[in-house]
């Protein structure tokens, strides 16, 4: 596992959403943690998987910053992707939205934002997808420099463009 800037740790700590999954398993792009299973794309370059709080999945390349994928199942069918995506934003500051659109991911409709914000006064650019299905919410999540971030934008688009929930077992509490 490698290290993260603290900028990247800090904001990735305070945007996922929290998973709490004992027997998780990442296999061929594909994760499962009894609750929720699902395949993202494939990331290309220096990734390195890296551990961020109690999030899914991580990865973390020094040029492109960090890439993640989180899920919560707690019957968010009703609750509006706006009041979601808001909450992943909690704790930032001097947000300028560069994007804020509905689009479609895995044949649903997702929130798709991207935002120069701040956290404790570090700038950085944030790129999230966020959807509800089956009862789960699951936000794709990149984060970066300002700086770095157009130019990781085509290498994570491809890793959305990957995302297939494969099943969702909601009731059944994880580990």
């Amino acid at each position: 596992m490698s290290r993260m800037p603290r900028c990247e740790l800090v904001l990735l700590s305070v945007v996922l959403t929290a998973s709490c999954g004992a027997s998780q398993s990442f296999r061929e792009r594909v994760y499962d943690d009894g609750t929720v299973r699902y395949r993202v794309g494939a990331l290309e370059g220096g990734f390195e998987r890296v551990e961020v709080g109690d999030n899914d999945l991580a990865w973390h390349d020094t040029t492109f910053g960090t890439v993640s994928v989180n899920s919560t199942c707690e019957q968010y069918e009703d609750v509006p992707a706006r009041a979601l995506m808001n909450q992943l934003m909690m704790g930032t500051t001097q947000r300028s939205y560069l994007v804020d659109e509905t689009v479609t991911l895995d044949g649903r409709a997702a929130q798709h934002v991207i935002a120069d914000l701040e956290l404790d006064g570090v700038p950085v650019r944030i790129n999230v997808y966020l959807v509800v299905k089956d009862g789960c919410v699951y936000d794709l999540t990149h984060v970066a420099e300002r700086a770095r971030a157009e130019s990781a934008q085509p290498v994570f688009e491809r890793f959305v463009n990957g995302f297939a929930v494969l099943g969702a077992h909601v009731g059944r509490a994880r580990d």
